[in-house]
């Protein structure tokens, strides 16, 4: 029979020994100077805990508990023993060790998490510890997407006890000797699917059966610190692969699906950024400028594009290209996704409030020469920047507009002065990245009859706008040739290999400053900027086209290649003054800050029918392109609807029936809802905006408004 009552008195004797056990720890631990900690209750890290075998934990009575990075946190006896001393001086090697004092009942909890992990991969302070033998041979002699389904069969087929690590092998070795930049594993129906991204395109590779991919995706999920319980929401993590001297972070989505979980694995090799300032497709003459502008101690120069447009390797090779001991340059990135030698990298952290914003203000404290602001996304960050440039600095950043000419209206619409901005900027760069042919299987094709008009016209606009083609080896007049590749080993049967930039730029001379006084619209930068004889991206395509680099249908898929359609920008902007000439007046109703009210305001209501139709008008617009940025369209609607209830005449304006109250706050919260529109637009460009658009609309159609 048990004795319940002995039972229960010696638990809670001991339970009266471990904490006086605690409490001595805790007055030792002053004593030595080192913070105390009961990891009872504690996360013990299984990423921790790899950095250090179980054996040498335990015979060095230590216990590392946790890791950032490499500022690793450990859990020992005593400090004064000479086994312990042993153990923190190796850590000390690699590491920057955070000591804290525990009991032995904390050490022998933390040992006791060593028989949670799998003992088939160790893991270094987040490092994917693989044979480096295998992995380095097989990145050098897997070249093609054949080559990774042949090794990748091989360990399907096989009945090695280690075939997760052997599937680790041959999935990294082959992304990294195929230069591809993201893994995709997909859970299927019957099997799993694996991709690869290569030159910006997904390839399939291989299959892999649903109960490997489930001891994969495991192993994944403990190697990037996530739960491996928690299958229901998606989670993020990173860890590192060391290969040939170099560290390769490797960022981990993982989300739910139908047939399991999906995970995707962006792959950050530094040498993917080694490309050379020389090489990203600069043609000559914007190469030259551009060579001229990073050499000076200050100014502004900003890239724009979508994701994955290269624009964090342009910066990362300008910031190379002038890197010297007498330089410091220092980055604001978020994340930070490549470590640069030489240059000191920050990364934001909002939760605890280091933004973009409170970097940069921190960063200028530092005296650096140049600074690289990831992203410019708000007002306060824009103001600082320009003034950093102001003020003896060279300032490297990107902005979300479509092309060079939207980087000047963007600015100003972030509150920038036009005047100030005349002074700070130096460049403004848009781009786009394409496929080249690959060489090995490139040959001749003719066009169409419709291609090379196309080509034609391009090559005409250039010529009007006085650019020397002859500088480019082309001619109005030339024969149209065009290049794609036939398919080959060595492009994987793609008929491309490798990509290149396709660039255009606005340098801020006086034209440009003295356009920037009559507070520019995108058109008429670009108008000005034709004559300043450098290439726009159309321009650019063709030449790489025509030269045989890449191919007409690469460039049609990032560029619109059509000038009517391009030009068709013109017309939007000719709305406006449509709109202009029918007030009576040169300014547009949708330019508030020019707005003169008293002349445009009527009992008919003109202004409400002309804001109806204009809304009409990007709503359409969006349909057509949901890519074009229309974030400056929404915030001039918004400003211009503010504008009309506070005029005198607005009671009689908006409504007939006298219940001017009710109409102000409806109209009042469409305003509001503009500006959520703006806000969202400006952080998430290429979001189709139609339907709220529409939605705008029909509250002004249907509301009770004297329309004519």
């Amino acid at each position: 029979m048990v004795d319940f009552d002995n039972t229960a008195q010696s638990k809670k004797v001991q339970e009266i020994r471990n904490k006086e056990e605690e409490v001595f720890v805790e007055r030792v631990s002053q004593k030595f100077g080192l913070p105390y900690i009961d990891l009872s209750g504690a996360n013990i890290e299984t990423d921790a805990l790899a950095v250090l075998p179980e054996a040498d934990a335990r015979a060095g009575l230590v216990a590392p508990f946790k890791i950032v990075g490499k500022d690793l946190y450990i859990a020992v006896k005593s400090p004064n023993l000479n086994q312990t001393k042993s153990v923190l001086a190796e850590l000390e090697k690699k590491y920057n060790l955070g000591v804290h004092m525990v009991s032995t009942r904390s050490l022998e909890k933390a040992w006791d998490r060593y028989g949670d992990m799998s003992h088939a991969l160790s893991t270094q302070g987040g490092l994917l510890d693989i044979s480096p033998e295998k992995l380095k041979e097989l990145a050098e002699n897997v070249k093609r997407n054949s080559d990774i389904a042949a090794e990748f069969n091989k360990v399907l087929e096989g009945d090695s006890i280690k075939k997760t690590t052997e599937f680790m092998e041959v999935i990294f070795g082959g992304a990294i000797g195929t230069k591809s930049s993201d893994i995709h594993i997909e859970a299927q129906d019957e099997q799993v699917r694996i991709r690869f991204r290569q030159d910006g395109v997904l390839q399939d590779v291989a299959e892999m059966d649903h109960e490997s991919y489930k001891k994969l995706l495991s192993r994944i999920k403990l190697l990037s610190n996530m739960k491996l319980t928690q299958t229901k929401n998606a989670q993020d993590g990173r860890f590192t692969i060391d290969y040939d001297g170099k560290e390769i972070e490797v960022r981990v989505s993982v989300i739910p699906s139908a047939y399991g979980e999906s995970f995707v694995m962006r792959i950050l090799n530094p040498d993917g950024i080694k490309v050379g300032i020389e090489n990203l497709g600069i043609e000559p003459k914007l190469f030259e400028i551009l060579m001229q502008e990073i050499e000076k101690p200050n100014g502004m120069i900003l890239t724009t594009g979508p994701t994955g447009s290269g624009k964090t390797t342009s910066l990362y090779s300008f910031m190379n290209k002038v890197y010297s001991p007498e330089v410091k340059i220092l980055t604001i990135e978020d994340p930070i996704e490549y470590h640069l030698e030489g240059i000191s990298q920050t990364q934001v952290n909002r939760q605890k409030g280091y933004t973009f914003l409170s970097g940069l203000r921190a960063a200028l404290r530092q005296d650096p020469d140049i600074v690289m602001v990831g992203e410019i996304r708000d007002g306060e960050t824009a103001s600082i920047a320009v003034n950093a440039s102001l003020t003896g600095h060279l300032v490297l950043s990107t902005l979300h507009t479509n092309s060079a000419a939207g980087v000047i209206p963007r600015l100003i619409d972030l509150g920038v002065s036009p005047q100030i901005l005349a002074a700070a900027l130096s460049v403004s760069i848009a781009q786009r990245l394409v496929r080249k042919v690959c060489e090995h299987c490139k040959e001749e094709v003719q066009p169409t009859e419709k291609e090379e008009a196309t080509i034609r016209d391009i090559l005409l606009e250039a010529d009007r706008n006085n650019k020397n083609l002859h500088d480019y080896g082309l001619a109005i007049d030339q024969e149209i040739k065009l290049f794609k590749g036939r398919g080959c080993e060595a492009c994987n049967g793609t008929g491309y290999k490798g990509r290149i930039g396709l660039y255009e730029a606005i340098i801020t001379d006086d034209k440009i400053e003295e356009l920037l006084n009559q507070k520019p619209s995108e058109q008429d930068v670009r108008k000005v900027a034709e004559k300043q004889g450098l290439l726009n991206m159309r321009e650019d395509g063709v030449v790489k086209i025509l030269n045989g680099i890449t191919s007409l249908d690469e460039v049609k898929k990032v560029i619109d290649l059509n000038i009517k359609n391009i030009t068709q920008d013109d017309s939007d902007e000719d709305s406006e003054n449509n709109i202009s000439s029918k007030l009576g007046k040169k300014q547009t109703i949708i330019n508030t800050q020019e707005i003169n009210p008293e002349a445009v305001f009527n009992t008919k209501s003109v202004e409400i029918s002309l804001l109806i139709d204009y809304l009409r008008s990007l709503e359409d617009r969006q349909r057509i392109d949901p890519e074009h940025d229309i974030s400056h369209q929404i915030q001039k609607v918004q400003t211009t609807i503010l504008e009309l209830l506070k005029h005198s005449q607005a009671e009689e304006t908006f409504n007939e029936s006298k219940d001017f109250a009710k109409t102000h706050k409806k109209f009042k919260g469409l305003a509001d809802d503009l500006e959520e529109m703006h806000q969202h637009q400006l952080h998430n460009p290429g979001i189709d905006m139609s339907d709220k658009i529409r939605q705008i609309r029909e509250e002004i159609e249907h509301h009770d408004v004297k329309t004519v």
